[in-house]
C-alpha cells in the first residue's frame, strides 16, 4: 500500500511538472495502453474503444495520447532515407510506424470522432540533427494543440513515444513530458510556423528559438505578456472554412518567417485545387460567364502558389511550381477560349 501511494505521488509530481493539468490518469492509463487489433480497424473504432473509460474531454485526450505513444513506433527508416511520403490517420493505425505527421494525423481523426476541437501544427522544432547555427527555414515537425473546456492546449505524441539515438535507431520511452504541456516550456523545443499556436502573449521569434533553453526562458520573462491577443486570433481562424483557414495560417506564417516559402506556396496550390473543382460543372450547365470569372480566380491564386514554390529550394517545391505553372498556362487558354466565344 505505502508503494502504491508513493508511486501515484510521483507519477502527479511528473505530470504537474510539465503539464498545466495535475490529475491521476492511472486508470485511464492502464486501459489505453492495449486494445486489440479488432478495435484498431478504424480511428472510430479505436475512439470508441477508448472513450468507454473516458467521462470526460480531458480524459479522452489522455486515452489518445497514452495510445499513441504506447502503440506507434517512430518510422526512422522513412525518415533517413529522405523520401518521406504523405501519412495519414489511417496509415499510422494499420502499420503501427509513422513520422510525426502519421502521430499527428492520428490523434486529430480521434479528437475529430469524439467531437473536440484539435487541429495539426507544423512547425520547427530543436530535435534529431538540430544546429543553432543554421539559418531555419522550412518546418521540420508537426503536433497537435487540442481545445479542452474551452481553452488551447499542446502536445506531441510523436516525442512522447519515445527518441531518436546517436545511430539512427528509434527508443521506445513514453513520456508525459509532451501531454498538455506548458507553453512556455513546450517552445523550448517546438516553435509553431504560425506564430498564434505558441499560446504564448508575446511570441518568442525565430532568432530566439534557436538559442539555448536559458536564453529563451529569458526572454520570454523579460517579453510582456499582452503584445498579442492569440485567443482572438484562434477564434477568428476557428470561424473560416477549412481551406480558407489553410492560406489565413500560411500568410501569418509567411509574415513570421518570410524564408519559408513552402508554407503559403502548397496552401495556395491547395486552394486553387479546390476552387477547379467548381469550374467543370459550369461548364456542363453552359454558364460560360460564371465559369470565366472562376477560371480567372482559379489564375490568380496558382500564380500566388508559383511565386512562392518556385522560390523554395526543396525537390518538392520545384515538382509542385512546375504543376502551378502548367496550371497557369491552361487556365489562360481556357480563359481566351472563353473570350472568343463572344457571349459576353
Amino acid at each position: 500500500m505505502k508503494i502504491t501511494i508513493k508511486l501515484s505521488v510521483l507519477f502527479l509530481a511528473i505530470l504537474s511538472s510539465h503539464s498545466l493539468i495535475a490529475q491521476d490518469f492511472s486508470t485511464i492509463d492502464s486501459y489505453s495502453k492495449t486494445a486489440s487489433y479488432a478495435e484498431c480497424k478504424s480511428p472510430e473504432k479505436l475512439a470508441e474503444y477508448l472513450n468507454k473509460k473516458a467521462a470526460t474531454d480531458l480524459e479522452k485526450v489522455r486515452a489518445y495520447y497514452i495510445w499513441l505513444t504506447h502503440n506507434v513506433k517512430y518510422d526512422t527508416k522513412s525518415f533517413f532515407s529522405g523520401n518521406v511520403k504523405p501519412s495519414t490517420a489511417i496509415d499510422a493505425l494499420k502499420q503501427r510506424k509513422a513520422v510525426c505527421q502519421g502521430y499527428s494525423e492520428l490523434f486529430k481523426a480521434l479528437c475529430d470522432y469524439s467531437n473536440i476541437s484539435c487541429f495539426i501544427v507544423s512547425g520547427y522544432s530543436k530535435g534529431y540533427g538540430f544546429n543553432p547555427n543554421r539559418k531555419i527555414t522550412n518546418a521540420d515537425h508537426a503536433w497537435n494543440a487540442v481545445k479542452i473546456a474551452n481553452k488551447w492546449y499542446l502536445l506531441d505524441a510523436t516525442w512522447g513515444a519515445g527518441y531518436v539515438d546517436d545511430k539512427q535507431r528509434f527508443k521506445e520511452k513514453p513520456t508525459n513530458e509532451f501531454f498538455l504541456t506548458d507553453p512556455k516550456e513546450f517552445i523550448l523545443k517546438h516553435l509553431p510556423s504560425d506564430p498564434m499556436w505558441q499560446l504564448i502573449g508575446c511570441p518568442l521569434s525565430i532568432d530566439d528559438f534557436r538559442k539555448n533553453d536559458e536564453v529563451v526562458k529569458k526572454v520570454l520573462d523579460e517579453s510582456k505578456n499582452d503584445c498579442f491577443s492569440f485567443n482572438d486570433t484562434i477564434a477568428q481562424f476557428e470561424s473560416l472554412p477549412e481551406i480558407d483557414q489553410k492560406v489565413n495560417s500560411a500568410e501569418r506564417s509567411f509574415r513570421f518567417n518570410p524564408g519559408n516559402y513552402e508554407i503559403p506556396g502548397f496552401a495556395y496550390l491547395n486552394l486553387a485545387y479546390e476552387v477547379s473543382q467548381n469550374i467543370g460543372p459550369l461548364y456542363d450547365q453552359k454558364k460560360y460567364k460564371e465559369a470565366l470569372a472562376l477560371n480567372k480566380k482559379a489564375l490568380m491564386i496558382n500564380e500566388r502558389a508559383y511565386y512562392y514554390l518556385k522560390k523554395s529550394k526543396s525537390d518538392q517545391s520545384k515538382n509542385a511550381a512546375n504543376i502551378a505553372k502548367q496550371n497557369i498556362d491552361q487556365l489562360k487558354t481556357a480563359i481566351k477560349s472563353l473570350k472568343d466565344l463572344g457571349l459576353f
